[in-house]
């Protein structure tokens, strides 16, 4: 059973909540986008008070606040994309809900209709999250503002107008530099693997860069993507870091070993080698950022020492080390070489006519009905927090309209935006939302009161300074963020015609409910994070064993494999946001934790082995057909799936394969291959195999340790 909340809630526990949410989250704040979409908000508001309709501007006001929200990194066409279907979708929802607005129980249903979408739509992505959540406060908002049908069209067309300037003011710089966040995010990606080339890690960190990896395949890759010579040139150079990134983790490892070895003058030449890789990308990311070709002089040096370093390599029969890292050094030259074409191709952007015809955009997205239908399930927390939205809602839609609650809208939208799947995250965003609302309540009324009370144009210069702040201080800071759209929306709503003092008082009670209700709701159906620590932990492993079986095949594709190592850096970065919630849970969650923390740790070596391996595929005719390879790979297969499985079902771990004998028995095969090749290919996979059966070994113990020790819940505690 749950552990009773209250009970176990600690005041450290409630400061790192406070804490977390309350720091500014610099890595989603941009000044020059924080900027524009300011300016985006008050636009609409000069041109209504210019043609005498405020009320008209306030409506596109609202349409520039919603779409502001969907401009996030990405290519131009995917963030158009993105900001016209927020802005249609707002536009939509606020048309029907002012047509509505007079009955309640058509609202209701439209409101109800909004939250389902808005919550099976977090399932799909983030950015399909937005559209739903932009259209479902439209609908809330509003839906208190009846008006005839006439009306209630032309308050849908002022709101998608409001979303059309945001979106014109994002992409503004789309014909000059058509492909500025693709070469800027792989300058950020290469910018990034050159730091890790001059600063290498050990096996015991974990493989950095997947996040950055992951931006910059969803800006390469992701849905909108655009088409033609540069961007194709662009993806390959992402496959290109994806692979050198790879070679430099398993050299920083080699050179390590050559250390132990006591191989001293080898170690600092491959360090050297490192080092001019390292002045090489520098100067790939350099060429990406000005849209220049690759500046040939920088690769001399780079290619020197790398050249030396594989010559002393080979030279030295005796080390199974030495002759793996030659292999990996010859491997990254040729990668580093491909990167110079590669680079110049993708200079060439807006030079020749680069529109494709290519398929739709559409095709390239996850299909989101089939998403849907998997999570219509009641052990899923995505429809247990849709179904609470359902819920609360359009009931507390009714109950403030039947209570004649002045301002009732802000319940609603108050829980629309601080409820969460799991408790963690809707107890910071509720508390804080709260506290940042009254601040900001009363700073907005001070402002309007004291200082800009004749002054409209200097109103609409203040709103602007509030949202650029709120958009400034980034997704995570609910205080600071909370604080500015409070007092925001105090300047917004006096240009309708509502009193400050009015909408201070009346909003800061019902944002306080809507608040209460929220953290209440999460109470009566809890998804604590505990209880799912585990399954990502599972999701973690299996998604390993796939990219173990996916790199070993030798019909596998280039879409498969890099479709392989997105999900184990997904799953990995899922699994470490869980434990993280879990940790934050104010509940006792030790044992979850605990588990989450070893397995995390423990897997490093896993996934190190498993990128060794990876990067040797081009020459794995040497040792796929040795069936002491093939058993290895099955029996390590087949350990990482009986782990997975363990840990879904929460029960000890089943006997487990002994692995080291196979990869003893695939050395002493492999070793005889080694002494006729002259690339070293053979012991590289001596030695990647080596480290694969220590770190499965080790998780083995781990679980066999740790599994029996945790109780996870039931979804119904």
């Amino acid at each position: 059973m749950a552990a009773d909340p209250s009970a176990s809630a600690s005041p450290k526990v409630l400061a790192r909540l406070l804490a977390d949410a309350s720091k500014l989250e610099r890595t989603q704040s941009d000044p020059v986008v924080s900027a524009r979409n300011a300016i985006g908000v008050m636009v609409p508001l000069l041109v209504g008070t210019a043609v005498g309709n405020p009320l008209a501007g306030v409506f596109g006001t609202i349409g520039g606040i919603q779409t502001a929200f969907a401009d996030r990194p990405g290519p131009y066409r995917l963030r158009m994309s993105r900001m016209l279907a927020t802005a249609i979708a707002g536009a939509v929802t606020a048309g029907l809900a002012r047509g509505l607005g007079n009955s309640i129980v058509a609202s209701a249903i439209l409101l109800a209709i909004c939250a389902f979408v808005a919550g099976q739509l977090l399932s799909v992505s983030p950015a399909a999250a937005q559209v739903g959540v932009a259209a479902t406060a439209s609908a809330i908002i509003l839906g208190h503002l009846p008006a005839p049908p006439l009306q209630a069209l032309l308050a849908g067309l002022a709101v998608f107008a409001g979303g059309l300037v945001q979106m014109l003011l994002a992409i503004a710089a789309w014909p000059l530099r058509r492909h500025g966040p693709e070469r800027l995010a792989l300058a950020a990606l290469y910018t990034q693997i050159a730091d890790l080339a001059r600063h290498p890690i050990t096996t015991r960190t974990s493989p950095p860069l997947g996040t950055a990896m992951t931006d910059a395949d969803a800006v390469l890759n992701g849905a909108g993507h655009d088409h033609g010579p540069s961007v194709e040139a662009y993806r390959v150079l992402l496959d290109e870091a994806v692979r050198a990134r790879h070679d430099l983790l398993v050299l920083a490892s080699y050179a390590d070993r050559l250390h132990r070895e006591e191989l001293l003058d080898l170690e600092q030449l491959v360090r050297d080698a490192l080092s001019g890789a390292a002045d090489f990308l520098e100067e790939v990311a350099a060429a990406l950022t000005a849209g220049r070709a690759f500046d040939g002089r920088v690769s001399g040096t780079a290619r020197a020492a790398i050249a030396g370093a594989t010559t002393a390599s080979a030279a030295m029969h005796d080390s199974v080390t030495a002759r793996a890292a030659g292999a990996r050094l010859a491997s990254l030259a040729g990668k580093l070489r491909a990167m110079v074409t590669i680079t110049t191709t993708g200079a060439e952007e807006g030079r020749s006519n680069e529109d494709a015809s290519g398929t739709a955009w559409t095709a390239r997205l996850r299909n989101p009905v089939a998403v849907i239908r998997a999570n219509l399930d009641l052990r899923s927390s995505a429809l247990r927090y849709t179904l609470r939205l359902v819920i609360l809602l359009p009931l507390t839609d009714v109950i403030t309209r039947l209570g004649g609650l002045e301002r009732g809208y802000w319940v609603p939208l108050t829980i629309l935006v601080v409820l969460r799947p799991d408790f963690s995250t809707t107890f910071q965003r509720g508390l804080l939302r709260v506290i940042g609302t009254i601040v900001g309540v009363v700073l907005g009324t001070v402002l309007v009161h004291l200082v800009f009370n004749d002054g409209t144009f200097a109103m609409i210069g203040l709103l602007g300074v509030l949202f650029f702040l709120m958009r400034f201080a980034g997704p995570n800071n609910v205080g600071l963020s909370s604080t500015c759209l409070s007092a925001l929306v105090v300047v917004l709503l006096s240009f309708a015609g509502y009193p400050a003092a009015e909408t201070a008082w009346a909003r800061s009670i019902d944002t306080a409910i809507g608040g209460a209700v929220a953290l209440v709701a999460a109470l009566l159906w809890p998804v604590w994070e505990r209880t799912q620590v585990a399954d990502r932990l599972a999701d973690l492993l299996a998604a390993y064993r796939d990219y173990l079986m996916t790199i070993v095949d030798s019909g596998t594709t280039r879409e498969r494999r890099s479709a392989a190592r997105s999900n184990a850096r997904l799953a990995r970065s899922n699994a470490e946001a869980s434990v993280d919630r879990a940790r934050s849970d104010p509940v006792n969650a030790h044992g979850s934790v605990g588990l989450g923390d070893s397995v995390l740790a423990h897997s490093h070596r896993v996934v190190h082995a498993l990128m060794a391996i990876d990067a040797t595929r081009q020459a794995q005719q040497t040792y796929r057909d040795v069936d002491d390879f093939k058993r290895l790979v099955d029996a390590s297969a087949a350990e990482l799936a009986n782990f997975s499985r363990a840990l879904k079902q929460s029960a000890p771990l089943a006997g487990s394969t002994s692995l080291r004998p196979l990869q003893q028995s695939l050395a002493v095969t492999l070793t005889d291959r080694a002494l006729a090749e002259t690339e070293g290919h053979s012991d590289a996979v001596i030695e990647a195999t080596d480290r694969l059966v220590n770190g499965l070994d080790t998780l083995a113990d781990v679980l066999r340790t740790r599994l029996p020790r945790v109780a996870v819940p039931s979804p119904a505690d």
